[in-house]
């Protein structure tokens, strides 16, 4: 059924939006339960815009549609009028002002490079507006309980363990506690639109996807030489599985020299331990080194393909980092996925990735900078 076809709702909306005359949007916000309660098979969305030139809100509701949207809003007397709506004053284009000398916000986004290299952070973008789409028409607030568990979990994770620290840190960035209260029910609320999406659908596609979530322990070496890499990740693929040698290289049967001798430029490293041998390399001053556990899709995301089946004994490498680096890694051993609590977390994170991959493959996207071939570039590779 249309959602402006149900029974009365055109005239309840159109009251409702009367009575917000003067309204904060945090006011009015809450008014909408109202009016959902009202008419609780319609889906409906409250947007505002603040006059530059008054001060004042204007309101618009939004009921999505097949294929569109239908907006409804309510103008009183004193109004702007229509056509001067949405315009803006010359210093609200303005971001600084240095010596004298002004930077607009087109001026600033426009040295952004980066956004059109790297379309992580335009996903970001993207995504931040898709998932406060979402959360718009969500009729569920929070519990109380839930906030304080959410309030809890922020603080804990930002070593925010007694209130004095917690005091501190909101007046270095400049928050109040309701602009705290704010962020972290904006989080809660993220949080419980991720549960909702991956609802009921865990399980399968643990099964349908429980290689990807192997934890691999890994030896990771970083370069900054290329032609560094390239020889360590080929002598790593000639050496023994690493067995319980220590970083020392006391298992090999020879002591740092001859470690240094194996991994660098004089020797094979045939029957040398990986451990030894990425420790030569590092007390060599060619790389640095790092163990731990990853995550095979992690891994799939920097290597590729050979990540996505790789088992103990696999060279996984060199390949580009972000930082501009080369990074060669050596598997030590492969521990099984099972759905346990973190497995799940991640699995959920993933089912709401890919949801919101889906929402970004049908979302229409403006952007208001940039030439015409370069968003039309980034926005075909957010789709894709």
């Amino acid at each position: 059924m249309s959602p402006i076809t149900s029974p009365g709702l055109l005239d309840d909306a159109l009251e409702w939006l009367r009575g917000l005359d003067g309204l904060e949007p945090e006011a009015a916000e809450e008014r909408l339960a109202r009016l959902r309660d009202r008419h609780p098979r319609t889906r409906a969305r409250l947007l505002w815009q603040r006059e530059a030139a008054t001060g004042e809100y204007h309101y618009d509701l939004l009921f999505p549609e097949t294929g569109g949207c239908v907006s409804l809003s309510f103008a009183p007397d004193r109004a702007i009028p229509w056509p001067l709506r949405g315009s803006q004053r010359s210093g609200e284009q303005l971001l600084l002002r240095v010596n004298g000398v002004e930077t607009t916000m087109e001026r600033a986004v426009s040295v952004l490079d980066v956004l059109w290299e790297d379309a992580r952070l335009a996903r970001r973008l993207v995504d931040a507006a898709l998932v406060e789409e979402a959360l718009a028409v969500r009729r569920a607030d929070p519990a109380a309980e839930r906030l304080q568990e959410a309030m809890d979990a922020f603080r804990r994770a930002r070593g925010l363990l007694t209130a004095e620290a917690t005091r501190r840190w909101m007046a270095e960035r400049g928050l109040s506690h309701a602009r705290l209260e704010e962020i972290v029910a904006a989080e809660a609320a993220v949080a419980a639109l991720r549960r909702e999406v991956a609802e009921g659908r865990v399980e399968d596609f643990f099964a349908a996807h429980r290689a990807e979530f192997d934890r691999l322990r890994v030896l990771r070496l970083r370069y900054a030489d290329p032609d560094r890499a390239a020889a360590a990740a080929a002598r790593l693929r000639a050496v023994r599985p690493a067995g319980s040698g220590a970083c020392d290289g006391s298992d090999t049967g020879a002591g740092p020299g001859a470690g240094t001798g194996a991994a660098g430029t004089g020797g094979t490293g045939e029957g040398t331990d990986p451990v030894a041998l990425a420790t030569a390399e590092v007390l060599a001053g060619a790389a640095t080194c790092r163990m731990e556990a990853n995550g095979r899709g992690d891994l799939a995301a920097l290597f590729g393909a050979p990540a996505a089946d790789a088992e103990a004994g696999r060279v996984l490498g060199p390949a580009p980092l972000p930082d501009g680096g080369l990074c060669v890694a050596y598997v030590l051993a492969v521990e099984p996925a099972v759905l346990d609590e973190v497995t799940r977390g991640l699995v959920v994170g993933r089912i709401f990735d890919d949801w919101l991959a889906e929402r970004r493959r049908h979302a229409h996207v403006e952007w208001f900078w940039g030439s015409r071939a370069r968003t039309d570039e980034l926005t075909a590779a957010l789709r894709g």
